[in-house]
């Protein structure tokens, strides 16, 4: 994503007169230049609110060949009702770069000269300009999850041999997603602006240059790269029930029955590699002159009011929150079979957890800014000279920096693993 506007304005306002003459040069520049810009990519979408994602029930007794719905009994391979998912938010990803290169000079030039004896020299310039240069660089940014979300596993009740596996869990609710960004972000702009005011008078002449700069410079910044989704609130994500009745095979007997592994409300993780650049210069320098020869009278006044802001916030990597008020539970869990039973599982579950944060690189805020002013009165003998010059300046190059930052935990969150009631007998060898 490229955006690199160019801007060049340059004025030039000239007067001149001979002997006993007289010379007047205005310039008077109202300048707005915009070259704000707005970079997203990679944004996963929000997750939906009140969904509801329910697994459906089994109720299987011995073998039934040739049931397609159903896939309990000799040599089953799994019998499923659970892995729903409800209201989670999208993942967003970014592979590149995103630049924003401004560049703006504006150079005024006003110049007023009345040469011989007795002339009269006039110069005045007022400049009121307002650029804008800020940004908002957004990349890999996880969608937030739903809120008010259900996921349940269905209930289970079978009697069978040699199923592998029985699950009802593995449910998930309104948890934010994550954001993966790669490359660079980067924002230069460059400002160089400098008026110059200037008035010659001859002797027993006057030469006077008056210049007012009214002056405001936006250079901020707002970069984001991998900042992992929201956790929505509300959430539930339940383990179906399970009863079962079953005794080993030749096919080796249950290997996994699981009612657990269930997620509400967690907040996804955030995943940055690469760097965030801001890199702002602004050049102000007026030069105001006014020079007479003998017997003669210089005035010189500038008048400066300069804001300068080139402020930068910048995050990358930052984990998603969790949310509030989830539940996870593991389901009920009744069985009684015989052999090789490998795993049963009803917990596993977590709710309402804060994601990760993963920053790999670099964050660089490099602002410069130089504000020079000239202000010259210059007379022969017997002549005046003023010079007056007022400044009113502000500049900001404030910088907040965050990288890396893991999601908080919700609040008021239930993760609970389901019952257990077994009859076992052989080669039982994990029981969570």
């Amino acid at each position: 994503m490229l955006n690199a506007p160019d801007a060049i304005v340059s004025s030039v306002d000239a007067a001149q007169a001979g002997v006993q003459g007289h010379s007047e040069a205005h310039q008077f520049n109202w300048v707005q230049i915009d070259q704000h810009a707005v970079q997203m990519a990679g944004i996963g979408g929000n997750g939906g609110n009140d969904n509801s994602a329910l697994g459906g029930t089994v109720s299987q007794l011995a073998p039934a060949p040739g049931a397609a719905s159903v896939h309990a009994g000799l040599g089953s391979g799994t019998v499923e009702t659970g892995s729903n998912t409800a209201g989670n938010g999208g993942d967003g990803y970014f592979h590149g770069s995103i630049i924003h290169a401004s560049m703006v000079v504006y150079e005024p030039i006003n110049i007023s000269v009345s040469a011989g004896y007795g002339s009269i020299a006039l110069a005045n310039q007022t400049n009121d300009v307002s650029i804008n240069q800020s940004a908002v660089q957004i990349a890999g940014i996880g969608g937030n999850g739903g809120d008010h979300n259900i996921a349940v596993g269905g209930n289970a009740g079978l009697s069978s041999s040699g199923s592998d596996a029985i699950t009802t869990g593995h449910n998930s609710a309104g948890n934010g997603d994550s954001g993966s960004f790669s490359g660079s972000l980067l924002d230069a702009p460059v400002v160089i602006y400098h008026p110059i005011n200037l008035a010659l008078a001859g002797p027993g002449g006057t030469a006077e240059a008056s210049q007012s700069n009214a002056v405001e410079i936006d250079q901020s910044v707002l970069q984001m790269a991998g900042i992992g989704g929201n956790g929505g609130s509300g959430n539930v994500a339940g383990g179906g029930d399970l009863s079962t009745a079953g005794s080993g095979s030749l096919l080796g007997g249950w290997q996994f029955l699981q009612t657990g592994g269930n997620e509400a409300g967690n907040g996804g993780n955030g995943t940055f590699h690469g760097d965030l650049v801001h890199t702002s210069v602004a050049v102000f320098d007026p030069v105001n002159i006014s020079v007479a020869g003998y017997n003669s009278t210089a005035d010189a006044h500038q008048t400066n009011n300069v804001n300068l802001d080139q402020s930068s916030s910048q995050m990358a990597g930052i984990g998603g929150s969790g949310g509030s008020g989830n539940i996870a539970s593991g389901g009920m869990l009744l069985s009684k079979f015989a052999g090789h039973a490998d795993t049963i599982a009803t917990g596993g579950n977590g709710a309402g957890d804060g994601g990760s944060g993963h920053f790999s690189g670099s964050l660089v805020d490099v602002s410069i800014a130089i504000y020079a002013p000239i202000n010259i009165a210059i007379a022969g003998p017997h002549s005046t000279a003023e010079a007056d010059q007022i400044n009113r300046v502000h500049f900001d190059q404030s910088s907040v920096q965050i990288a890396g930052i893991g999601g908080d935990g919700g609040n008021g969150n239930m993760a609970l693993g389901g019952d257990l009631a077994a009859h076992l007998l052989s080669d039982l060898h994990l029981v969570a």
